[in-house]
């Protein structure tokens, strides 16, 4: 059968829409992907580069000293980034969204639930990125004694929504233009940072600040690992235009891992010489100011658009019949909620506690299932089936996957709940285990190596799904 056929008298006007502009559905033929592994490193390296990885660092910068961040940083980085890297590699093989390549893990209707977790965590996302676009543009302004106007509204919604929209609408191939100029330029802008510190203070004297030891190391490689993760839901809807799988996965890693070591170091150090995690604190004392102006406007451009396609996308996956240009604008609405409510710290620390207790479970499963048990074999024309398809399962959803992410949501709580600032979630005490073991990674692993242990076992429900021949 045909993909023409399991899609509809319509699915080749779809098919032609979803090639060139990425507004659709179906796989794009690799003959139209146009990202290479240059342009997906600067795409993942634009993703990451935002005022949230550099607070990152600053997070737990004093507790661990110079030294010690530095270190953690590096190694928290490297291996939480390899994970969402893996995971888009599904996308960048077969050209289709995540969501539609989750439902061979999940099912048709199961797939959906991934997309709901996705929109929800994205409304916070693109409100505190918005937020601290505007907390820093108008702290910048005021500085150089500009007028106390209504700054902060200005640049959140400007930047958060208003311009990521626009750029959304007219098409998503405008981020892949706007990363390739601007993504060098946002990282020398880090560099810059980091050698005025650095000439300024001198190694010897940052290195000397003592340790508060407030956090454990162990829980600055959990909230490394932790926000990492947090790119699991969106690395299918951009891998999908990677020129190949080689390109895709080095790309992503690469890009992903070099922005969240440099940024976070970056913030860390920049915590410690002057006392603030504020980034507009830390570009004004370093004489950067209205530079750090265009850094802003520039990162959260990028990283709202991205955040903002996801969703816009995922929705279309539950809604084949909507319309791209509608969804696009719609969910961006809710975030301006989160521009005036909450703390940053409150907020960040609330996301990464979703992210952690029930992302990371659930693309856990998903890679145990698409790398371990069917080895990287989807039947492709099986995603787009209804009733009937190999990807049913029952009734749209696959009870084993659903029953193996709520262990892992358990075992998480129970792990890591302690972290969190949310009271309800310390229900368990497991942090004499989390010094051993950390959350976010073990609980990704021990999902996968599960779901793949009941599949080798012959759950009837996961054996009906597997395809007998390579895709």
């Amino acid at each position: 059968m045909a993909i023409d056929d399991a899609m509809g008298a319509n699915s080749s006007e779809i098919l032609r829409s979803s090639s060139d502009y990425g507004e659709g559905l179906l796989p794009i033929p690799a003959i139209d992907r146009y990202a290479g592994t240059g342009l997906m490193f600067w795409l993942w390296c634009g993703g990451n580069i935002l005022l949230t990885t550099f607070v990152l660092g600053g997070y737990y910068a004093a507790a661990l000293g110079a030294a010690g961040m530095i270190v953690v940083t590096f190694a928290g980085g490297l291996i939480g980034n390899l994970f969402p890297s893996m995971s888009g590699l599904r996308s960048a093989r077969y050209g289709v969204d995540e969501y539609v390549g989750m439902r061979s893990t999940f099912g048709t209707f199961g797939a959906y639930v991934g997309i709901f977790m996705l929109v929800v965590i994205n409304f916070g996302w693109v409100g505190i990125l918005s937020s601290i676009a505007g907390k820093s543009g108008s702290a910048a302004l005021h500085a150089y004694h500009f007028s106390n106007f209504h700054w902060y509204s200005i640049f959140a919604l400007a930047c958060g929504i208003i311009l990521p929209v626009g750029m959304l609408y007219i098409s998503p191939k405008t981020v892949f233009a706007l990363v390739k100029y601007t993504v060098p330029l946002l990282i020398l802008f880090a560099i810059v940072l980091l050698w005025k510190q650095l000439s300024h203070y001198g190694w010897h004297e940052i290195s000397s600040i003592k340790a508060n030891h407030s956090v454990s190391w162990q829980y600055a490689i959990e909230a490394n690992i932790a926000y990492a993760v947090s790119w699991f839901p969106y690395m299918g809807a951009w891998n999908r235009f990677a020129k190949s799988e080689r390109g895709a996965f080095w790309g992503a890693w690469l890009g992903l891992s070099f922005i969240a070591i440099l940024f976070a170091i970056v913030g860390g150090i920049a915590t410690l010489t002057t006392g603030s995690g504020d980034p507009s604190v830390w570009a004004t004392k370093s004489g950067l100011g209205i530079p750090a102006l265009a850094i802003i406007i520039l990162s959260t451009l990028i990283n709202n658009a991205m955040l903002l396609y996801c969703s816009a996308m995922g929705i279309k996956t539950a809604f084949p019949k909507a319309n791209y240009h509608w969804v696009v604008g719609l969910v961006a609405l809710p975030s301006i909620l989160f521009i005036y409510l909450g703390t940053l710290q409150n907020n960040f620390s609330t996301i990464l506690t979703v992210v952690g207790a029930f992302i990371a479970p659930y693309w856990g499963v998903a890679l145990g299932d698409y790398f371990l048990l069917r080895r990287q074999r989807v039947d492709l024309v099986g995603l787009y089936q209804g009733e009937g398809g190999p990807y049913w399962f029952k009734k749209g959803f696959n009870p084993v996957a659903f029953a193996v992410w709520g262990l892992g949501v358990v075992l998480w709580l129970f792990l890591g709940g302690w972290t969190s600032y949310v009271n309800w979630l310390h229900i368990a005490s497991g942090e004499k285990v989390f010094a051993y073991l950390t959350a976010t990674g073990p609980v990704i692993v021990i999902c996968a190596l599960v779901y793949w242990l009941l599949g080798m076992l012959g759950v009837s429900t996961i054996a009906k799904s597997m395809p007998e021949t390579t895709a």
